[in-house]
């Protein structure tokens, strides 16, 4: 009995030390692995000089619009054009039925030959009585009579002289002739329709080259503008050098460039002030009504530093960016901004040339990260690649290593036992 349990006791301790050897044999564990770069978007801030431009909304007017009414009134006779046809000025466009007015022509002729007649009539009695009012051989009264009704008879043809005159006109006048050389639209009667002198209006004509084109600059850029123009002599003069451009409504800009034209006396109630520039119109592309934005020069920033909008973002009424510093970690940086370029903003403070920021992967990358830039340049915005997958240096290495030092070893086939052979 002693020696089986004392064999027994040998057994149990022999497993015991060879638990605890393979045990303490195991291999430490590995140390976690860094956790993977974030891929992200960055490009290096800019330096160059900047045009401050903004594009404000304006319509297109004619630089000539006349409504064509007609100076007598009457039936519409004939219509002597096409509608949208270019006319010419003088060039014939409306005849309102002459015939009252011929007649009243011809009235007003006799009137002035029976006129005449009395004229002449008076003249022969003061020339009959002058040689007798020496002699005494008419009274001083007749004489007086026949000056005064030599006199009343001139002023009648006179009368009468301006009423034919009158008619005449009134008859020219039934011809409506285009006031403007330019483009006419749809007639607004037809033949036979009646029109009142004044106030029917019977076509518009429009001059199309060149065109006015108003807009409304809001107040806080007019007074920026003179502040930086310094006087109004130099405000002045700045706005006639600079040109403006137009963007059509499908996003293009228009050929011919525009200059300043006239502005407004006052503010109006929206706070906003009114601008008319001028552009050329050969081609006729403008037209009156048409709905266009303008693109103006503001101000010109020399050295000026550049980031993308996408890359600012607000907080607290405060302006950020996301800088890739050193060993590609994140750091938020508050910035002061100037105006806005296109589709970048101008920054005054805050940041210098060449320094790397995060234009996308923004959420992805908060203070203290490590970012695996992909850098692009300003070209690249509009269609940007996609952020390289990227890791710490040596993070795959290490990987690997731990993997080869974990891994169990390969079992060997076991042998055949001699005694089944």
């Amino acid at each position: 009995m002693h020696d089986p349990q004392r064999r027994r006791a040998v057994r149990v301790a022999f497993v015991a030390v060879a638990i605890v050897v393979a045990a303490c044999s195991k291999p430490a564990p590995a140390p976690p692995a860094a956790p993977p770069a974030v891929p992200v978007l960055a490009m290096q801030a800019i330096k160059r000089d900047a045009t401050v431009t903004e594009e404000l909304v304006g319509q297109v007017s004619a630089f000539r619009e006349v409504p064509l009414r007609s100076q007598t009134t009457g039936f519409v006779q004939k219509i002597v054009f096409e509608p949208g046809q270019n006319v010419r000025e003088g060039e014939l466009l409306f005849v309102i039925d002459p015939r009252p007015y011929q007649a009243a022509l011809a009235q007003a002729q006799a009137a002035v030959a029976d006129a005449q007649a009395a004229l002449a009539h008076a003249k022969g009695d003061v020339s009959r009585y002058a040689p007798l009012l020496p002699d005494n051989a008419i009274p001083r009264a007749t004489y007086d009579a026949a000056v005064a009704t030599e006199k009343s008879a001139q002023a009648a043809l006179d009368q009468r002289k301006a009423a034919a005159e009158r008619a005449r006109l009134d008859l020219r006048n039934t011809e409506v002739r285009s006031p403007v050389t330019g483009q006419i639209g749809q007639q607004q009667v037809e033949v036979g329709g009646l029109v009142t002198a004044g106030q029917t209006v019977l076509a518009t004509v429009s001059t199309l080259d060149p065109v006015y084109v108003s807009f409304n600059v809001p107040e806080a850029d007019y007074v920026r503008f003179m502040k930086n123009a310094g006087s109004p002599q130099a405000a002045a003069e700045q706005a006639r050098a600079n040109t403006f451009q137009l963007i059509l409504p499908d996003g293009s800009v228009y050929a011919e460039p525009g200059t300043f034209d006239f502005v407004e006396r006052a503010i109006s109630s929206t706070g906003t002030l009114g601008i008319r520039a001028k552009f050329p119109n050969p081609k006729h592309l403008l037209r009156p009504g048409l709905n266009v934005r303008v693109r103006l020069v503001f101000d010109r920033v020399p050295n000026a530093i550049l980031v993308p909008q996408r890359a600012v973002t607000e907080l607290l009424g405060k302006q950020f960016v996301t800088v890739v510093g050193a060993n590609d970690k994140t750091e938020q940086r508050p910035v002061t901004l100037g105006d806005r370029v296109g589709r970048m903003w101008i920054v005054k403070s805050g940041l210098s040339p060449g320094e790397r920021i995060v234009v996308e992967g923004l959420t992805k990358a908060p203070p203290g990260t490590t970012v695996a830039p992909t850098m692009i340049t300003e070209a690249q915005l509009d269609n940007p690649p996609a952020p390289a997958i990227g890791a710490p240096p040596g993070a795959s290495t290490a990987a690997s290593g731990a993997a080869r030092k974990t891994a169990p070893p390969t079992a060997k086939a076991p042998t055949t036992p001699p005694a089944a052979k």
